[in-house]
Parts: C-alpha cells; sequence; structure tokens
C-alpha cells in the first residue's frame, strides 16, 4: 500500500509540474506602443483612448502580460472625454492601466524587457513621434529583424514607414498592409491632416508595399507573416485578437465593443443585404451605436464617388433612418439633400414629408425648401 500511495504522490506531482510548467509558457508579455506627443503642448495630438483601452482589454482578458510605452516615458495626457462608455471605465477602474499612463516605460527600458509581441496603437499623435523617436525605431527593428508578432493599427503604421532590415530593405517591402486609408484621413482628419508630417498609406505604397483595404469607416485586419495592420478604430480589437493567436494563445471569445458591433453590421448589410440591419437591431437592440451609425449613413454618401456608389449609399441612409432619426433630426435632412443630388425630386419631397411629420418644431433651411420647388 506504501508503494501504491508514493506512485500516486509521484504521478500528483508529475501533473502538477507539467500544468506548472504548462501555464509557464503560455504566459505572454506585449509591448503596447503609444504616442506621447500630446505632452508636448497639443491635446488633440495624441494616441487615441478608445484604440489603447479595446487592444489593452482584449489582451489582458486573454491572460497576456502588458507593458505600455511611450517614446519618452513617464505620465502621458489621460483623456476623459469618453469616461461614459462602459469598456473606457473597465479599462481606467478594473486594471492597471491608469497607473501604467502615469509611468510609462520608455522605449529605452522597453529594449531591456522581453516581449513577446508589439502592438502600436494609433490615433493622430503616432503620426509625430512613432516615425521620428530613435528608441521607438530601433525597438520596432528588433522586433523585425527578429520575426517576432507585430500588429499595428489606425495610424500606428506610421511608426513602421522607416524600419529597415539589415540588409537595406524597407521591413514594409513587398508586404501586404493595411493603415488609415488616404480618403479616411481625407474626409475626417480635415483639421489635422496640412500638419502631418505624411500620410501613412501613400507613406507604405512608397515603400513598396501591398496596399490593401476595406471601404471608408467599415473594419479590415491584414497579416502578412507576422505583421498585422488594421485600418481603422474599428478594426483595433480584431487586430488584437489576431496577435493573441500568433501569441500561440486561443483568443477568448468575447461580446464587441458597441463601436466594433456597429461597423461590423453595416459591413455585412452591404454584402448580404440591408435588411440584416433591422434584423440584428430587432434582435439586440442595445449591442449598437447609432450615432455611429447615423455617422456613417452620412459620409459614406459623402465619400462615394460613382454614381452608382452614391445610389447604394443612399439606400444604406433611407434603411438606416428609422433607427437614428431620434438621435439625429438633422440626419433627416442630409437624407432629403441626398436625394436631390442625385434628381431624385419626388422622392426627396416624400423625405421632407415624413421629417415635417417626424419633427413638426423644426425649420427647413429655406435653401432646401427652394430646391424642393415647395
Amino acid at each position: 500500500m506504501r508503494s501504491l500511495s508514493l506512485v500516486i504522490f509521484l504521478l500528483a506531482s508529475c501533473i502538477a509540474t507539467a500544468a506548472s510548467a504548462d501555464k509557464t509558457t503560455k504566459q505572454k508579455k506585449v509591448a503596447l506602443v503609444i504616442s506621447g506627443y500630446a505632452s508636448q503642448g497639443n491635446p488633440a495630438l495624441s494616441y487615441d483612448q478608445e484604440e489603447l483601452a479595446q487592444s489593452y482589454l482584449t489582451l489582458f482578458n486573454n491572460g497576456v502580460d502588458i507593458d505600455i510605452v511611450s517614446p519618452q516615458g513617464g505620465a502621458v495626457l489621460v483623456k476623459t472625454n469618453k469616461d461614459d462608455l462602459p469598456y473606457i471605465q473597465q479599462f481606467k477602474n478594473n486594471t492597471q492601466a491608469l497607473t501604467q499612463l502615469a509611468n510609462t516605460l520608455s522605449a529605452e527600458q522597453a529594449k531591456t524587457q522581453h516581449y513577446d509581441g508589439l502592438f502600436i496603437v494609433g490615433g493622430d499623435g503616432a503620426m509625430f513621434d512613432l516615425p521620428r523617436h530613435q528608441g521607438i525605431q530601433s525597438l520596432i527593428q528588433d522586433f523585425a529583424e527578429q520575426d517576432k508578432p507585430i500588429a499595428a493599427v489606425c495610424h500606428g503604421p506610421a511608426a513602421l514607414v522607416d524600419i529597415k532590415l539589415q540588409d537595406g530593405t524597407y521591413f514594409v517591402a513587398g508586404k501586404t498592409v493595411n493603415s488609415f486609408t488616404l480618403t479616411e484621413d481625407q474626409a475626417f482628419k480635415k483639421e489635422h491632416i496640412e500638419l502631418y508630417p505624411f500620410i501613412v498609406q501613400t507613406e507604405l505604397e512608397k515603400r513598396g508595399a501591398n496596399f490593401v483595404s476595406n471601404k471608408p469607416m467599415l473594419p479590415y485586419v491584414e497579416q502578412d507573416g507576422n505583421l498585422i495592420t488594421a485600418q481603422n478604430p474599428m478594426s483595433v480589437a480584431k487586430a488584437a485578437d489576431a496577435l493573441v493567436l500568433k501569441l500561440g494563445l486561443k483568443p477568448k471569445t468575447r461580446a464587441l465593443f458597441k463601436d466594433e458591433a456597429t461597423f461590423d453590421l453595416l459591413a455585412r448589410a452591404e454584402n448580404e443585404g440591408l435588411n440584416l440591419i433591422d434584423v440584428e437591431i430587432a434582435k439586440q437592440p442595445d449591442a449598437f451605436d447609432y450615432n455611429y451609425m447615423a455617422l456613417y449613413g452620412y459620409y459614406a454618401f459623402q465619400i462615394a464617388k460613382t454614381p452608382e456608389q452614391k445610389q447604394f449609399q443612399l439606400k444604406l441612409m433611407a434603411q438606416l433612418r428609422e433607427h437614428v432619426v431620434e438621435f439625429q433630426p438633422r440626419y433627416q435632412l442630409a437624407l432629403i439633400s441626398a436625394n436631390l443630388e442625385l434628381d431624385f425630386v419626388e422622392q426627396a419631397k416624400q423625405e421632407y414629408a415624413w421629417w415635417l411629420a417626424n419633427f413638426p418644431e423644426q425649420q427647413a433651411p429655406e435653401s432646401l425648401i427652394k430646391k424642393l420647388g415647395i
């Protein structure tokens, strides 16, 4: 009996040791790189808080150890304008993120650490300090040379444009990549675009990258080997999931962030049929951000270039109307104007009648009434 007990004890010890070793091998660490440019006097030119929060939470919830790294290190600006979002509250109150933002690691400090992956957050500030800071560039180059996983989102790929390998070739040359697009910059960054040292898409293409993208504002993640690039804020959490997988972990099933779910639905509807919007909203009305939905309906029409594209986006605007009009009454006026732009005068008049019925207190612009011939 004593021998049997000894065997059982040794077997249990082996199992415990193996489980401990397995746990150790699965513990991964990522350097989450953000811009510190806002601390230099322009708060508007900073890292994107939503991108940071979504990437941090996705990595954190998959058991990844995270260091937040900025070029100079130390305290960086912490925004408060989106504190009403539940996931921002989770990011600030249920993790160590605020403590880390008060004392980010410098690029030089990060180079002394061991990391399994690198995640570069976007935001306008990423255009200014990440491509120019020698320490950040050296940190990224180390990952590129060792072929370790790198993810860069939105304007984050700006940090990659000047990275060269030991043979003198650009890191992105010949790679299929993605970033915030030229069209998106021109549509949504008018207040900053003239300040940018370059346009990310244009510079990546100059470096020999094969640039691919989705329609403006819709999510897209590209992966080429160990390089993961994502188009816009709506793609960030998906890029973090992709990095988790590259780290050798199985990404946990998660609820989509509201903005992510909204643009996922819009992307699906463009391919699967616009009635999908009504169906999915009926199923989960609280899963979506209707303000973002309204913004997409408006801007997608404005950005569309061909008459065919504009007609499709007009149909989408009309499909969204019932869901977004209570959040943005002006959306209906934009829908009327869009019909007039395409010379759909009778449809514009019908939309105007709908607007009068739903917003009797509102006064339509005289110029619009004149165009309607009323």
